[in-house]
């Protein structure tokens, strides 16, 4: 018999996860006692109808819950229809933020480095009639290597190409644009929504905080020219879907109280927002490490506490900020609602790609710029098979420790290039991610019981919510 239950405790309160079926409960003390002591024995004592547990225990278990017969399913086959492309304009930027994974450009293999218009017009060609013509649904994502906006001509020019492209080939592409919010201008505005693009703006909270690390080339701090930029947008007269541009936070061990955080965004007029635990190498100065871990869990421990006090006033807008798969948090609602095992951290090297202006193809952005994972050029379709099958291996069951883990069907595994930062090797997770994200899945099964015991009609909504993104 194979254990596939998790008990542990949140808030003096005792719960139950089947990991297997994503089936969790609380336990009254007849029910804990029942399944600790059937598991200090061997597996194959699960209970039965003769045991001491009780009657729903028992029907339980004899559905397959808490106990299993037979070891992790196989990974199934990977298979999609839209596939993702992440690429900058420019790979330079107007700020100096302190945590920029791609150093304001600089970490790509030819600083600087600038589409054209033949450079576009070749990668739309690449993805539409060459490479990935066989699929129906493209995502593009302006989210990396620098400011986009720095050279919004050339963007600009993509998005006209690209709906074109769209028309001729009949396609369903979508558009997101990251932008630090400086360099909005009604003409730039005017423009995004003509080509119905989803907008994101860099915020990392209050004044003081946002310009700990995010300020511009000389130092100066970027928050007031960041908020001029974002009442800009809505003071304009740009469509709901432009205007309701989420906030992308980067949370580090200076961020302080998250609540600050979420309630500045929602002063700013933000409905939808990520918060990322940052990503740098653990000698970083703004990484976290082992002695941040205790305070950042406290932070969100109050963030928890402020978004049930408004869910007991029948208010579920601060959870619905952070509920969604972009979140470092409130993607693991999402599974847990709708009982979505995941096998891998996320879909890079697979249908998930970045590409630089010199045509270099790569899993990721992180990963730009880094020779070790050039997965190809857009100069012909070939792929370098051996780390095409680095990242389609790099699953939960061939990540040593990830295979180990009662989390690791909800986790999906440490970002690869995180993992890579840390360790040196995507296969091998980050400790402080593992463990923050065994937290994060454990308070998301409270605060979903807590939903139910509110309102069972919660937990209706909420799971709608999800599927619909």
């Amino acid at each position: 018999m194979y254990k596939i239950t998790h008990l542990f405790d949140v808030s003096e309160n005792r719960y139950a996860l089947d990991f297997r079926n994503m089936f969790f409960c609380r336990l009254d003390k007849d029910t804990e006692d029942a399944l600790e002591s059937t598991f200090s024995k061997d597996q194959s004592n699960a209970p039965t109808d003769t045991t001491s547990t009780t009657d729903l225990l028992s029907a339980l278990t004899r559905s397959g819950y808490f106990f299993s017969k037979l070891p992790d399913r196989p990974v199934p086959n990977f298979s999609y229809s839209t596939m993702n492309f992440s690429f900058a304009p420019v790979h330079d930027c107007n700020f100096a933020c302190k945590y920029c994974y791609a150093d304001g450009g600089k970490g790509t293999t030819d600083y600087q480095m600038r589409f054209d218009e033949n450079k576009i017009d070749k990668l739309l060609n690449y993805v539409y009639t060459e490479k990935y013509a066989h699929l129906q649904n493209y995502k593009f994502d302006f989210v990396s290597g620098g400011e986009p906006l720095l050279n919004f001509p050339i963007l600009e020019y993509f998005l006209k190409s690209l709906r074109k492209m769209d028309a001729i080939h009949n396609k369903l592409s979508t558009v997101l644009v990251v932008t630090n919010g400086t360099l909005l201008t009604p003409e730039i505005i005017e423009s995004l929504d003509k080509h119905d693009v989803f907008l994101g703006i860099s915020i990392d909270g209050t004044e003081p905080v946002h310009n700990r690390h995010r300020v511009y080339i000389n130092g100066e701090g970027t928050h007031k020219d960041v908020v001029a930029g974002i009442s800009l947008l809505r003071s304009s007269s740009a469509s709901s879907k432009l205007k309701d541009a989420w906030a992308m936070s980067v949370i580090t061990p200076t961020t302080g109280s998250l609540v600050d955080l979420m309630e500045t965004c929602i002063e700013l007029g933000f409905k939808r927002m990520q918060m990322q635990l940052i990503r740098e190498s653990r000698d970083h100065p703004v990484s976290f490490n082992s002695s941040d871990i205790s305070e950042l869990k406290e932070s969100y421990m109050s963030l928890f506490s402020h978004i049930l006090e408004h869910a007991e006033k029948g208010d579920l807008s601060r959870l619905k900020m952070i509920a969604n798969d972009n979140d470092s948090f409130g993607k693991f609602l999402g599974r847990l609602l709708l009982r979505s095992p995941t096998y891998y951290r996320c879909f890079a090297g697979k249908n998930k790609v970045a590409i630089t202006a010199n045509g270099e193809i790569y899993p990721c952005d992180s990963f730009c710029g880094n020779p070790e994972f050039v997965i190809g050029t857009t100069d012909n379709t070939e792929e370098n098979a051996d780390t095409v099958s680095l990242f389609q291996t790099a699953h939960i069951q061939n990540r040593t420790r990830c295979s180990k883990c009662w989390a690791r069907l909800i986790c999906g595994g440490d970002c690869f290039y995180n993992s890579y930062l840390i360790n040196g090797n995507i296969m091998e997770p980050d400790p402080i991610t593992c463990e923050m994200n065994r937290f994060f899945i454990e308070h998301a099964i409270h605060i979903l019981i807590k939903l139910k015991e509110i309102d069972p009609g919660n937990i209706t909504y909420l799971a709608k919510f999800f599927s619909l993104q």
